[in-house]
């Protein structure tokens, strides 16, 4: 996504009280007051994207919880999701967060363009999903698939980079359907194919 740390903190000091933003690559970004969420924010933001998929042409826009003592609000785009978690008053959303947040993704700030690795043999995919059945069976093809469009993956121009976000990914889909212990497994042995 094309949000930074800066605007994120801006944001808090605007009045967004812990704002965060996951790419749909599962790579989250959490201001410095969001930082003890940043792994659990990830894994909500893999669960609504793998949801998203499933449900095949259904936009989604914005997603809402409220609990007793903390709320969520989420505002999706086609490259993730950016949100804010508060605490709620009167069971609802204040609606400067909702305001704050459409400011964000309005108004982004350029992510810094990284250098891409040399291509890889797409002959790797195929090992990439034999390994990947070993551990989720049937759902194989639907989370491989998900994954690489997620990801944003073209597999006649392969990328080192590309072949990493997969794993990554990959693990944590893996540990939201078996267990993070087994996405964690996995994400190890997939590593060791491709060194």
């Amino acid at each position: 996504m094309d949000v930074d740390l800066k605007a994120l903190n801006d944001a808090v000091a605007k009045g967004l009280p812990m704002p965060f933003a996951v790419a749909k690559s599962g790579e989250a970004l959490v201001a410095d007051a969001t930082a003890s969420y940043k792994e659990k924010l990830a894994q909500v933001a893999l669960v609504i994207f793998e949801t998203i998929s499933a449900l095949g042409e259904v936009k989604i826009t914005t997603i809402e919880v409220i609990g007793d003592k903390k709320g969520i609000i989420m505002d999706l785009g086609d490259d993730g999701l950016l949100g804010t978690i508060f605490q709620p008053k009167d069971d609802a959303i204040p609606v400067e967060y909702s305001k704050l947040l459409r400011q964000l993704r309005l108004k982004p700030v350029a992510a810094v363009p990284m250098g891409r690795m040399a291509l890889v043999d797409p002959s790797i995919l195929p090992k990439i999903k034999s390994i990947l059945q070993e551990y989720v069976g049937d759902f194989t093809d639907r989370i491989f698939q998900n994954q690489m469009k997620n990801q944003g993956i073209k597999v006649e121009e392969l990328h080192g980079e590309d072949v990493r976000r997969l794993i990554l990914a990959l693990g944590k889909a893996t540990g939201m359907i078996v267990g993070r212990k087994k996405g964690r497994e996995l994400s190890s042995k997939l590593t060791e194919l491709v060194k």
